[in-house]
């Protein structure tokens, strides 16, 4: 008999062994699954949200190691109780990488002492990660939560609730989350008892909404903790939490034909790319992302005094900027003395920004593209017609963006600088909020452009808000064909579908009518303020943007609730309506009403 024959034969005898109790064991690892990631949670939560006692300290540390061997026991058991072993490591390659990490990990420090993260603390010189192994077992405790996470991506298909619900859900439960971690005693520098439930809410709305509005100064008010939570919540905001619980769902390889189909709907792609532009997302994601943050990292190697707060910057504005949230660890955003003469960190921001707000099916579209085996025409023309459109009409409001703002605005004597500063806004105004130049001291036909260009925003499927920029274009031609006399509106040598056309008519009325009634709200509430100043805090709020001409935290409450009201419904409501409309319906009418003769205009 042949070794393969023999271990068929022993797995066989194994699983008739084990097969009466497999059910029971599975289930109950489950089970205790949730209980112990929801204990090393609440524990992970105490040991960072408050200062704790030394004993307080080692049972966080008891806790965490308890939940980092529970789970590699269930791996194992997993493993142990499965029919087809082999297929199961293929299904589970990450999580099984990172069992098998985890144990090499501790069997070094048990043989040898030798604590990876406590030797990389030292030489970036952060205390926090000098403290112990413990900090090291939470990087791993979170990671295999966040694969326990992969579940809940697999059960969401199989809820009743439609997609756009799911995305408002998210996002609910995302800044309830982010609220409470914010009122946290150890968010806040030393001195200050942690944020209030009213400036939590609202700091947690615009990082998960990635606007980047706020009613303190995050630079000086939230210790590092916090700056990170504000991180994490633009991160999480920034690519929706729903596509999260899809990739942890890749990861454990329960992405199936229900999950795809779901997540279609939810990307408004088709089925075919649901589960690659998934995949594509969190890689370019990662890419972009790091790149940026490496590239500013040796931009301001010189500019902190330790590199763990370089890096800590440089990481933190990467993610801040690709996700067009406009948060910023300067007081004043890029137009602090520090670093508001530095040219070339302002252009790595807004390569960052283009990037974020170009859309994801975009870059993805561009990249398949051999653009170096084939000629530049050819290649333009492989592109599908909404990269085209997306692209053209991006560079169009930059590049014409940067001329009329320079002519509006007098700026910097230096033209050198004034030209960086009129594009670098161009740039920015498009959902990003960062500003290199005051925007509260800008004369009156400079904030209507910038309200015009915050209104379009950036492009479908991308961080950026706004109308979007297809939506956008399609208004726009469907005018110009009616000008001219046109029955239909031609792209590209393609016929624009009419359903298509509503569609963005319906996003462009639903967003004009909701800043609208944003704006009569506000000057009801602000009837000292100026129009004006209220009119660019809005639209600034429902497109996502972030810039302000630094009205925000003298508001009333009343009015800062309706700007987290315009936050929330401009991240969600135009993607909401979006999704719902672009769902496959049966037509219920066959048979067609005379034409109506109505005189318009």
């Amino acid at each position: 008999m042949s070794l393969e024959s023999r271990l068929n034969a022993l797995r066989e005898r194994i699983n008739i062994k084990l097969y009466d109790s497999r059910e029971f064991v599975l289930r109950s690892l489950s089970r205790g699954s949730v209980l112990v990631a929801l204990t090393t949670l609440i524990a992970l939560v105490f040991y960072h949200g408050f200062e704790l006692e030394a004993h307080q300290n080692a049972v966080v540390g008891y806790v965490v190691r308890g939940s980092i061997g529970y789970y590699l026991v269930k791996f194992l058991l997993e493993l142990l109780y499965n029919f087809h072993p082999i297929q199961f490591l293929k299904d589970r390659k990450w999580e099984g990488i990172l069992m098998l990490f985890l144990i090499v990990d501790i069997l070094i420090i048990n043989l040898t002492g030798f604590e990876l993260l406590n030797e990389a603390g030292l030489f970036l010189k952060i205390p926090g990660l000098q403290e112990s192994f413990l900090i090291v077992l939470q990087c791993y405790v979170l990671v295999i939560v966040g694969l326990e996470f992969g579940r809940v991506g697999e059960l969401l298909p199989q809820s009743k609730l439609s997609p756009p619900t799911l995305l408002v859900l998210s996002f609910l439960v995302l800044i309830a989350l982010g609220t409470c971690l914010l009122m946290l005693p150890e968010m806040t520098v030393r001195g200050r008892d942690g944020l209030d439930l009213f400036t939590a809410l609202f700091t947690s709305i615009s990082a998960s909404c990635v606007t980047g509005l706020s009613l303190i100064d995050i630079s000086t008010i939230l210790s590092g903790k916090g700056q990170f939570i504000v991180m994490l919540l633009m991160q999480l905001g920034g690519l929706n939490i729903i596509s999260f619980a899809a990739l942890f769902a890749i990861l454990r390889g329960g992405f199936g034909m229900r999950q795809q189909n779901f997540m279609s709907e939810n990307l408004g792609e088709d089925l075919r790319r649901s589960r690659s532009l998934i995949s594509a997302i969190f890689r370019l994601t990662l890419i972009i992302e790091g790149t940026g943050a490496l590239l500013l990292g040796i931009l301001w190697r010189n500019d902190f005094d330790t590199l763990g707060t370089t890096i800590f910057y440089s990481l933190f504005h990467s993610i801040s900027a690709f996700n067009n949230a406009g948060f910023s660890l300067f007081s004043d955003s890029l137009a602090s003395q520090s670093v508001q003469w530095d040219f070339s960190i302002h252009w790595v921001i807004a390569l960052m920004i283009i990037l974020g707000g170009i859309g994801f099916g975009t870059i993805t579209d561009i990249l398949r593209q051999s653009w170096t085996k084939q000629s530049l025409l050819r290649s333009w023309r492989g592109l599908r017609i909404g990269t085209k459109l997306g692209l053209v009409v991006s560079a169009t409001l930059i590049i014409v963006g940067g001329i009329i703002f320079f002519f509006l605005d007098p700026g910097d004597q230096n033209v050198g600088v004034h030209i960086s500063d009129s594009f670098f806004q161009s740039i920015t105004a498009r959902t990003a909020g960062f500003n290199t130049v005051s925007i509260g001291a800008l004369a009156t036909p400079a904030i209507l452009f910038l309200i015009f260009l915050m209104f379009i925003g950036g492009g479908s499927g991308s961080t950026a808000g706004g109308i979007k920029t297809s939506t956008f274009a399609l208004v726009f031609m469907s005018a110009a064909a009616t000008i001219q006399g046109k029955k239909n509106v031609n792209l590209y040598k393609t016929q624009i579908p009419w359903e298509l056309m509503n569609r963005a008519f319906a996003i462009f009325l639903f967003s004009v009518v909701s800043i609208l009634l944003g704006v009569f709200a506000l000057s009801i509430l602000e009837p000292s303020m100026n129009l004006l100043d209220l009119a660019f805090e809005e639209v600034s709020a429902f497109c996502t943007v972030g810039l302000s001409t630094g009205i925000t935290a003298d508001l009333g409450t009343g009015s800062q609730m309706i700007l987290m009201l315009s936050m929330l419904v401009g991240r969600v409501g135009t993607l909401t309506l979006a999704f719902a409309l672009s769902g496959q319906r049966q037509e219920v009418n066959t048979f067609k009403y005379p034409k109506a003769n109505i005189h318009v205009g």
